[in-house]
């Protein structure tokens, strides 16, 4: 199936990217912590589970791109993951976007001076009506979207509009395959409030084949919740390298998908 033009037409994307429900809560997060729950609150599952994420992030990052790239972090927050791409990876520029001010707001003050601060930059904005503004540059450039989707009110929409934008796009996001993740998302107080909802990876590819996107990675890792008890996150870090080992349980056991999609330019 493929997703024509009236989804990018049937509203204004800065109209919806204020109505997205969820936006106030991040807000409330940046100003009661100084950042957002999961990177500001010292937790070890928290730690744990970023740091991995971060580490299959970034190392899919530099198998496919050169670090002169520029890189579009849409949904930044509170900009902890930014400066992480930043200082490990150096790309020639990484720009973090974000509708919920107050993240932007923590992320302008932790941004540090010197070469870090010369090629990051920060400023509120939306996926619905983001642009790539290294489309003619002779360096590559993609989006980064580290746990946006599953936040949205139309997912479809947001593709539609990087596809426009962007010829490479690298998508984090929950795996909507783990029965564990549904039931986290409909029971937990801090997941009903951000309004999370994981997606079966089987429709995030279409949707994002519907705009003329092509898989070229696809990674199943990590077993860790970022707010489990720390015995319990414990035990499931030290059996996580067993189970990735096996591929169909991996598919279904593991908590995050990590996907390189890219189209022709």
């Amino acid at each position: 199936m493929t997703f024509g033009e009236g989804a990018l037409v049937s509203g204004s994307f800065l109209t919806r990217t204020k109505m997205e429900r969820n936006i106030s809560a991040f807000d409330s997060d940046a100003v009661l912590h100084g950042g957002y729950v999961y990177t500001a609150i010292d937790r070890w599952s928290s730690r744990v589970a970023t740091a991995r994420q971060s580490a299959e992030l970034i190392r899919m990052l530099l198998a496919h791109f050169p670090a002169a790239m520029h890189i579009t972090d849409i949904g930044c927050g509170d900009g902890t993951f930014t400066l992480e791409i930043a200082r490990t990876v150096h790309p020639s520029s990484i720009r973090g976007v974000d509708p919920a001010a107050g993240g932007i707001d923590a992320a302008r003050r932790q941004s540090p001076p010197g070469h870090i601060a010369g090629i990051v930059s920060f400023e509120t904005g939306g996926i619905y009506d983001i642009e790539n503004r290294h489309k003619d540059s002779c360096e590559p450039s993609l989006a980064v979207v580290r746990g946006v989707l599953h936040h949205l009110d139309d997912p479809r929409a947001a593709i539609a509009r990087l596809a426009r934008e962007f010829t490479s796009v690298l998508v984090l996001e929950p795996n909507g395959y783990n029965p564990i993740t549904k039931v986290i998302e409909n029971f937990s107080s801090y997941h009903r409030q951000h309004d999370e909802k994981s997606y079966w990876p089987p429709a995030l590819n279409r949707w994002f084949r519907g705009y003329g996107y092509s898989v070229i990675e696809q990674r199943f890792f990590g077993l860790v919740p970022y707010f489990c008890p720390t015995v319990a996150a414990k035990v499931l870090n030290a059996v996580e390298p067993l189970i990735e080992r096996v591929p169909v349980f991996r598919q279904i056991a593991c908590g995050t998908n990590l996907v390189l999609y890219r189209r022709a330019a």
